[in-house]
């Protein structure tokens, strides 16, 4: 019996500010509710690319895949504990939630990104 593809999420960190954040439909989020969900390999590898397109352009560091599973209400949540801490950590200096700070750095309709100030 062939093995279930996990579904997987592409995280990194903002090159600039640090914090964790997470590849969605309009480029990076540090919501990670937001972030595109691969359900197969190939659709993992392809996002996985668009992660380290952003970071061969210095706009992100650190790409990689992480295991998620759907909660309750149907967000992503990952599963490793390492990752369920990333999703929750924010700098102190920040007065808001990490959910109020969502778009840090937006994809060009070109394929290349761009920083947006936070």
């Amino acid at each position: 019996m062939a093995k279930k593809a996990a579904l997987q999420i592409v995280t990194a960190n903002h090159l600039l500010e640090g914090h964790s954040i997470f590849l969605s439909e309009d480029g990076w989020t540090a919501d990670h509710h937001a972030s595109r969900v691969a359900a197969s390999a190939e659709e993992a590898a392809a996002l996985e690319a668009l992660g380290h397109a952003d970071e061969d352009a210095n706009q992100v560091v650190g790409v990689y895949l992480v295991a998620i599973e759907f909660d309750a209400d149907g967000n992503p949540e990952p599963t490793h504990y390492r990752e369920k801490m990333r999703v929750r950590a924010r700098p102190s200096f920040w007065p808001d939630p990490v959910k109020q700070r969502v778009k840090s750095v937006k994809r060009k309709n070109d394929g290349e990104a761009s920083h947006v100030p936070l």
